[in-house]
């Protein structure tokens, strides 16, 4: 079985299909019944990958190149291909292949990535104008991988492929564990995620605005144009002096804005699941979540629900966590709310596929 990790980022902090890409990687090769080789396009990756057999291709955002990826899993002997995402060529392929597509949200919200480079960002734009693409893409495959129960719904009744469809969760690691501590007299809350609109940042902003003495630490990397607007935001609601922007925050400095938070919290419309709720449960931290059906498929009664266009929902949420009990409750319930998503057992699922094929 030949595993594609060319999505694992080497440079800076993992996004979020890097971190799956990565995660589940090391999940599969600790099980006993999978023999894999790594598909890389650097060799950096390969320091993040437990140690094995490994073919060297093309960049994937090479679109070009991609052309000639089918051909080149054929003369290196792969059986089947399990693929983190679903950007990935195919034609002329032999082998079995599991493609995973994390969400659906780009069909709706068509601004691509500003990190990818301007020719992949034409050709993203260009693929989410209509279903017609995707579906090509994913019926090329033999069977498709997603990440939760809810974005599987909505690739149903987008009738998005012919294909079996499985959830492989996303999960979080034991490195985000933190032994319990009062976060109740804490006065940070952080958003961690991207700075895309569907993210709704503006509405974490506005409710921090509402609590005196609040610092709000802003975790993720902000593209320079959206820099401008976060800013301009923060200056009209008075809280430049009381944000932090980390611009692309490492683990550590993340985790330890967690260990000095009352609460994280998003705003965001749309996720195909949700990380850094878990992420922040499993640090030991109370939750608060714009109220979408993928929070509450992820989070069910342990995180704290406000209307994304209320802030002051959230500011009251926000406030109710300052409580000692109430905080300690939804510390106690996002413990075990987290424990339910582990990449043993995501890895459980895929490897499923991958022995049935």
């Amino acid at each position: 079985m030949f595993y594609d990790a060319r999505w694992i980022l080497v440079e800076n902090r993992f996004d979020g299909v890097s971190r799956y890409s990565h995660e589940l990687a090391w999940a599969l090769a600790r099980r006993k019944d999978l023999d894999i080789t790594w598909i890389v396009h650097d060799e950096r990756q390969l320091k993040k990958l437990p140690n094995g057999p490994h073919v060297m291709v093309n960049d994937p955002n090479n679109g070009l190149a991609e052309l000639g990826l089918a051909r080149d899993l054929n003369r290196a002997g792969a059986e089947v291909v399990y693929s983190p995402f679903f950007v990935m060529g195919t034609l002329g392929k032999k082998y079995k292949l599991i493609l995973t597509i994390h969400d659906m949200i780009y069909f709706t919200h068509r601004t691509p990535p500003q990190w990818l480079p301007w020719l992949t960002r034409v050709g993203w734009r260009l693929f989410h104008l209509t279903y017609w693409p995707m579906r090509w893409q994913l019926n090329r495959a033999d069977h498709i991988a997603t990440v939760s129960q809810t974005a599987k719904q909505e690739l149903l009744d987008a009738r998005a492929t012919k294909r079996p469809i499985t959830a492989v969760p996303n999960a979080v690691g034991d490195n985000f564990f933190a032994p319990d501590s009062d976060h109740a007299n804490k006065n940070g809350v952080v958003y961690m995620g991207a700075f895309t609109p569907y993210k709704n940042v503006e509405c974490v902003i506005d409710a921090v605005a509402l609590i005196p003495d609040i610092t709000l630490h802003l975790m993720g990397k902000i593209p320079p144009i959206r820099r401008i607007e976060i800013e301009q935001r923060l200056k009209e609601k008075g809280i430049t002096n009381r944000t932090v922007i980390y611009d692309g925050a490492t683990d550590n400095q993340y985790r330890d804005a967690l260990a000095e938070s009352r609460c994280a919290m998003s705003a965001s419309r749309l996720e195909g699941f949700g990380l850094p709720l878990i992420e922040a449960q499993q640090a030991g931290v109370p939750f608060v979540a714009a109220d979408t059906p993928i929070f509450h498929e992820i989070g069910q009664d342990s995180v704290l629900y406000f209307d994304p266009d209320a802030p002051q929902e959230a500011a009251a949420h926000i406030k109710h966590l300052a409580n000692p009990s109430v905080n300690r409750e939804y510390v106690k319930k996002g413990r075990k709310n987290a424990a339910r998503y582990t990449w043993q057992a995501s890895a459980a699922s895929a490897a499923e596929i991958i022995n049935h094929l």
